[in-house]
């Protein structure tokens, strides 16, 4: 169907493409006093219309008044013209119940026109106003027992006239008939330029009127598509006629169709019925696209939920890493700090031990562990090695001296010439050797000091000077 600008502006698009349909309801009826058309009419009319296959033990067979021409009471208006054209087309289309298509109960066999006045139509020409007829069965033999049992309470209650039949039709298109204030009526062909109407159509949520003029919605290109079996009747003369007076018979005379008096209740409008299944439907669908979403949305927080959780444990897993870290950090550092202190400790032990060899005596070991202390351990091995050479040309020095100094004490004593002569020339080679040794000693510790490289020669000089004013010094003071 043909949408106009208007009709989208108006956020009808949607709606008037899934209105394309319009299904009608009519009530039951049994009546047996009532007048039905002559078999040449009725010979005439259907043309081999009917029931084709009668007399079916497995089959129920019906008649109702499917379509009256006119404006009905949904706003809708069937046009003679259109509904001429299509009164062939209900024939073999489904019956279902309730409108919904995948629960089809039977369908249609037959179709024929009647004027009010119950006489079927022959001419080519139709009146302004018929109805139209369709004669249908409803399958009674079902192998499931719940259906079966089902179908034989419907025809049940079908026979005491506690259910409806509603018609099922397409259509195209569709124009607008517009009555007026004093009920005068015309034709408004829907364009781009009257489609501001659609909005005020009952079936697309309007009121049905406009500035004082009631406004319907006028079927074009109409197909009959079918029927369903309702409880809520809508159009007055669409009522179903007892089986036993069949109007498609040949002994049928003129058939009389009274409208069905109904509380205001029951006048349920065929186009709001069919709007609500149309509602239903979207509502439906909006619901599976609510469910999709939904199931998306899910789908989506389960994934940032279970990210979440990942990223959270990663987050504890590095935290703890990060802990147990620290931990063997602060234990490596306690262990290297017991390492430093266990091998300054043995340091400690063998410099003692080192120099106590080198024959410092014990009062002095501490200080000069301390002074040396940041001497490596090849230069105070150096500087030891340099103690015992000092302490024992210092020995030798004090042995010396007192050789000398017994030797002059002797000098002093009278001798005889001989041995005065050979006294005195020890005497003066022991002072020369007394001054060589000493010289000796100065230049050697000297040349020690010169010879080493830096930084072992400042600490050796510092070594030299340290000896001879505290530890060699202490050594001499035995001369």
């Amino acid at each position: 169907m043909k949408i106009y600008p208007q009709e989208i502006l108006d956020g009808l698009s949607e709606k008037v493409q899934a209105s394309a349909s319009v299904a009608l309801e009519s009530e039951i009826l049994i009546d047996s006093d009532m007048a039905h058309p002559n078999k040449e009419e009725i010979e005439k009319t259907l043309a081999g219309y009917g029931f084709s296959n009668p007399d079916q033990i497995d089959l129920f067979y019906l008649n109702s008044v499917l379509v009256s021409t006119g404006w009905n009471k949904n706003d809708d208006v069937f046009d003679a013209s259109e509904a001429w054209a299509a009164r062939d087309t209900p024939v073999d289309k489904q019956f279902n119940y309730m409108h919904d298509e995948s629960d089809i109960i039977g369908h249609i066999t037959g179709s024929m026109v009647v004027d009010r006045n119950g006489n079927k139509i022959d001419s080519e020409e139709p009146p302004q106003q018929f109805d139209i007829i369709t004669s249908a069965v409803l399958y009674k033999s079902w192998s499931n027992p719940e259906l079966r049992e089902r179908m034989s309470q419907l025809i049940s209650e079908i026979e005491d006239g506690k259910w409806a039949v509603s018609m099922e039709c397409l259509f195209s298109d569709f124009d607008y008939s517009v009555v007026s204030p004093d009920g005068g009526m015309k034709v408004v062909a829907r364009n781009e330029t009257s489609a501001f109407l659609t909005k005020h159509l009952r079936v697309y949520g309007g009121k049905g009127e406009y500035e004082g003029y009631k406004v319907g919605r006028l079927l074009r290109n109409i197909s009959f598509s079918g029927k369903g079996l309702v409880n809520k009747p809508a159009n007055p003369r669409s009522i179903i006629l007892k089986t036993e007076e069949d109007p498609f018979d040949d002994s049928t005379s003129n058939l009389l169709i009274e409208e069905f008096r109904m509380s205001d209740s029951q006048s349920v409008d065929s186009v709001e019925i069919e709007v609500e299944a149309a509602v239903a439907s979207v509502n439906d669908e909006l619901e599976t696209i609510k469910a999709d979403h939904e199931a998306a949305v899910a789908g989506l927080t389960a994934t940032i939920a279970d990210r979440d959780a990942k990223i959270t444990e990663m987050e504890e897993s590095a935290a703890t890493l990060t802990s147990e870290l620290e931990d063997v950090k602060a234990k490596l550092a306690d262990t290297s700090k017991e390492l430093g202190d266990a091998k300054a400790e043995i340091r400690q032990m063998i410099r003692t031990a080192q120099a106590k060899d080198a024959g410092i005596s014990e009062d002095k070991i501490e200080d000069t562990l301390a002074k040396f202390d940041v001497v490596d351990d090849e230069a105070f091995a150096a500087m030891l090695d340099l103690i015992k050479t000092q302490a024992h040309v210092s020995l030798e020095d004090a042995e010396s001296c007192r050789v000398c100094k017994e030797q002059k004490e002797v000098a002093k004593e009278p001798v005889v010439e001989v041995e005065e002569e050979v006294v005195e020339e020890p005497v003066v080679e022991e002072a020369v050797e007394e001054e060589v040794i000493e010289d000796a000693e100065v230049e050697e510790t000297e040349a020690a000091l010169v010879d080493a490289p830096e930084p072992v020669q400042s600490g050796f000089a510092s070594a030299a000077e340290f000896f001879r004013t505290s530890v060699l010094k202490t050594t001499k003071n035995l001369k």
